[in-house]
């Protein structure tokens, strides 16, 4: 009998994880990817290799946890079904499915980049700042020679500086925030002094390099024949207006790196039917969740970036936060106890998620991202879908969702599905029409990741043999 199962291997699903094993809960943690750590604590993929300060101190974390739990990596959690007596969780391991029925649920699935669509974002040489982190961190892998990385937030230099490390020449990194907008907000931040000396030490390192710190600028276009070739930036626009064309210069580089913003991972939360609240500072679905971090689902519980973003350190305290309300719920700890312990957690996350707040008031998402693509610019990468075939099924009145785009356009059909065209396209139809509901989101479907057709059918064959009634009193066919 499984506890408590822990999808991600975060620094929210590894502190949950400890925590909870330490209170004697059996858990099992499921993380997709070959090595624990999420993106904050990511591991090289190859042995040996040498490790940073932040892989150091992850693997410190990441051992802690498989002191107490069972860490199951390579492994997909593809489903929750919901059954009269709780969640059963389908699990795909080496191509094989699997299910498990714990007695409590932790989501710590993390986020994804928030995509940004701009004429030329499908070239070989355009990424995601997330992905060209991972490949340099975990694949060792140098993916450009020279580099633009643009986008907003601290998470800009922290890639850049990734990038520089593995020997890239990043010749710029591009800040859309400028300061006289972060200004009025530097006095309420100054009680976290020390995260701007976390900056610092990401920032000079760069410029001693070489590279170019600019600010107030965003992408307008990659540019290039069978690859990107040049990046032309322009100007972020007014509050409220598009990017500004005049002032617009061109960069020559073959990688760009573009971050600006996140998207939570709520599939899972979605399909075992959580109650879901809109972001304030996202502007985007959630999972609700009460004081313990548990969702509107009995037994369900989620922490970390799909609960709302707010780095890593807010993900570690959610994660403890959610393990001792796991064991309480479970009835493993009385109310005192739990409480006793929630009030050791409770002050330092409440000043972490302080911190977190102002950060999107001192490196603001531009407006106007959603005004970059032309009418030509591919919106939906895996079925090929343009912009004016989706504004076509908007103004015709086919699509007023994501759903209903879904099925006009065939958007959210492809391999990813929906992951990428559904956290671009209600900024960049809303920017264009109104009436599209813009908080929409396409239904989560099973598998929420691609399954092998040969594990479905073994699992299918398996269910109707375990289902299958005895030969026993059964009458002979005849052979007809």
């Amino acid at each position: 009998m499984i506890d408590l199962l822990v999808v991600g291997a975060g620094p929210a699903g590894l502190a949950a994880a400890r925590t909870a094993g330490e209170l004697g809960l059996r858990v099992v943690v499921a993380d997709e990817n070959a090595e624990a750590g999420g993106q904050y604590y990511r591991q090289p993929g190859l042995p040996g290799a040498a490790l940073d300060r932040r892989q150091t101190r992850g693997r410190a974390v990441i051992d802690a946890a498989r002191g107490v739990a069972e860490l199951r990596l390579g492994c997909s959690v593809v489903a929750l079904d919901p059954t009269p007596t709780g969640l059963r969780a389908w699990l795909d391991r080496d191509g094989g499915l699997e299910w498990l029925m714990p007695r409590a649920i932790l989501l710590a699935t993390g986020a994804f980049d928030t995509p940004v669509a701009f004429p030329g974002w499908t070239l070989p040489g355009v990424m995601s700042a997330g992905a060209a982190q991972a490949l340099v961190k975990s694949q060792l892998v140098r993916p450009g020679r020279r580099a633009v990385v643009a986008g907003s937030g601290p998470f800009v230099f922290a890639v850049a500086d990734a990038l520089r490390h593995a020997g890239v020449r990043v010749a710029e990194a591009v800040e859309a925030a400028t300061l006289r907008g972060a200004l009025p907000h530097l006095p309420s931040s100054m009680r976290h002094a020390r995260r701007y000396g976390e900056l610092a030490a990401l920032v000079l390192p760069l410029v001693a390099s070489g590279t170019a710190i600019r600010s107030g600028e965003v992408v307008a276009s990659a540019q290039g024949r069978d690859r990107l070739e040049a990046v032309r930036l322009r100007p972020r626009g007014r509050p409220g207006a598009p990017a500004d064309a005049n002032g617009e210069r061109v960069v020559e580089a073959d990688l760009l790196c573009v971050g600006y913003g996140f998207s939570a991972s709520t599939e899972l939360a979605r399909l075992a039917g959580a109650a879901m609240s809109v972001d304030p500072g996202l502007g985007q679905p959630i999972p609700a969740a009460d004081a313990w971090q548990a969702a509107s689902r009995p037994g369900l519980f989620v922490a970390g970036e799909a609960a709302g973003l707010g780095g890593a350190a807010v993900a570690e305290a959610e994660g403890e936060l959610a393990a001792i309300g796991a064991a309480r719920h479970l009835e493993r700890l009385d109310v005192r106890a739990a409480d006793e312990l929630a009030s050791r957690v409770r002050p330092r996350l409440a000043a972490l998620r302080g911190f977190a707040a102002l950060l999107p008031r001192i490196f603001p998402r531009p407006d106007g991202l959603g005004l970059l693509a032309d009418p030509a610019t591919i919106v939906c990468r895996c079925e090929n879908v343009s912009l004016a075939t989706v504004l076509a099924a908007v103004d015709q009145g086919k699509a007023d969702s994501l759903n209903e785009l879904k099925a006009a356009t065939r958007c959210g059909q492809g391999w990813c599905q929906g992951r990428v065209c559904g956290a671009l396209l209600p900024g960049v139809i809303g920017a264009r029409r109104t009436g599209f509901d813009g908080t929409s989101q396409y239904t989560a479907r099973v598998p929420v990741r691609p399954v092998g057709l040969a594990a479905v059918v073994a699992q299918l064959d398996a269910i109707g043999a375990s289902e299958a009634p005895s030969d026993a009193g059964r009458p002979t066919p005849s052979p007809s």
